[in-house]
């Protein structure tokens, strides 16, 4: 692994009394959040130095040029708060103020057009555009282990550098819908941190205002209550684990590997995934702790080849994306836990949105040609079509690290 120089301490100073001479109602951490349904609907987040009050989303399918009396639809927030803070918090940060609006009833494959008000200041205008309700083609970015390890929250020059990346692929492939991340966004889900990691985020959005929501996993590293307090949705049925409808023809799974991984998150999977292969041309899974290590011992994927494995591998899944061990992988297709060329899938990872990289074992028979794996920060893009699937994985750079592509399968595999 290679170590982080410590920051000069005159650089933390200067983020320190950035934080404190912000406005008290300044407008911050501007986010979207899709979670099961983002075709009609979609939670608008950010965050103030104080409470305030007054907090609304103004929006509409027109651009309006940032007044907030000129948009149709005005929502206000279902969840406010303080973001909770421990001792430490308190030596790098102001308090920050959480505000959530859940936007409903949204049309499809359509632009919106958005603009934040909290307490007499107004945002600049942003826009996301929603999920699909037709079978075009597009496309979605994947990454995990976007933290920093270390107790200072402000070695972040590699996230950042990931987030411009990901801007730029983001602004240069407009067909892009949304960030799935799997898990670990900072050192731990405390409000220092956090504080960092939400403002990195921002560099995702365009130059011309474009959101890039987030579709989240939680990790190891995401178990405090700050993780809730970032990513709030209301009448959340289940802790973090749900399917988000992308397309007529793709599904998206995404699991807790932070729980319990049997019992009612493995009935579930067992009853949500066999429906979704009948429905979806594609059928893809998302998780933080890898079945299949790049880096830690192969014991420790254990528990989700023993809770997880079976339902995907019964339902047919076309890909898994996985995390949680700071190296870049690909598999080569795998079933009954041995290679399977013809019916077997692949599994994705490891995670390398800025977090150091570590040094990987290429030696374990899933790593056979066409597997590979090496230390590398990188960020995928899978593009969902009619005839392939493509996966593509960037490195810092914009270097093309991996390429490869799936056809849909046309027959269960036994």
């Amino acid at each position: 692994m290679t170590p982080h120089k410590s920051r000069p301490r005159h650089l933390i100073a200067v983020f320190f009394l950035l934080s404190f001479s912000l406005p008290a109602s300044a407008i911050e951490h501007v986010r979207v959040l899709w979670m099961k349904n983002p075709a009609n609907e979609a939670v608008v987040s950010w965050t103030t130095r104080e409470p305030g009050e007054n907090h609304r989303v103004s929006f509409d399918t027109t651009a309006r040029g940032g007044d907030p009396e000129s948009y149709e639809h005005h929502v206000e927030p279902f969840n406010s708060g303080q973001f909770t803070m421990i001792k430490e918090d308190e030596k790098w940060v102001k308090p920050g103020y959480f505000h959530h609006v859940h936007l409903k009833d949204l049309e499809p494959a359509t632009p919106y057009h958005l603009v934040i008000a909290s307490n007499g200041e107004v945002s600049r205008e942003y826009h996301f555009v929603t999920a699909l309700a037709d079978d075009r083609d597009f496309a979605v970015l994947f990454g995990g282990d976007s933290r920093i390890q270390g107790a200072d929250p402000y070695l972040h020059n590699d996230r950042r550098k990931m987030n411009e990346r990901m801007r730029s692929i983001f602004t240069q492939n407009p067909r892009i819908l949304a960030l799935v991340h799997g898990g670990d966004y900072c050192e731990r889900a405390e409000w220092r941190y956090l504080d960092a990691w939400l403002t990195d985020h921002t560099l995702t959005t365009t130059g011309q205002g474009r959101l890039l929501p987030i579709i989240p996993a939680r990790g190891n590293h995401d178990v405090q209550i700050g993780f809730e307090e970032t990513f709030s949705w209301p009448d959340l049925a289940r802790p973090y684990y749900y399917t988000t409808r992308l397309s007529p023809e793709v599904a998206l799974v995404t699991l807790n590997t932070e729980i319990s991984m049997s019992g009612r998150q493995r009935r579930w999977l067992e009853n949500e995934l066999p429906p979704l292969r009948e429905e979806n041309r594609w059928l893809f899974v998302s998780y933080h702790r890898p079945a299949y290590p790049s880096v830690r011992n192969v014991q420790d994927g254990a528990s989700r080849r023993d809770n997880f494995v079976p339902a995907i591998e019964r339902s047919n899944v076309d890909l898994v994306c996985e995390s949680h061990d700071h190296a870049l992988k690909r598999t080569l297709p795998i079933r009954d836990n041995k290679p399977d060329h013809e019916n077997g899938i692949i599994y994705i990872g490891d995670g390398g949105l800025g977090v150091p990289q570590r040094t990987p074992d290429p030696s374990r028979w899933w790593f056979a040609e066409p597997g590979f794996t090496k230390p590398v920060h990188h960020v995928h893009m899978i593009e969902f079509g009619k005839e392939r699937m493509r996966v593509r994985a960037f490195g810092m750079e914009g270097d093309t690290l991996d390429d490869f592509s799936l056809q849909p399968r046309a027959v269960a595999a036994p």
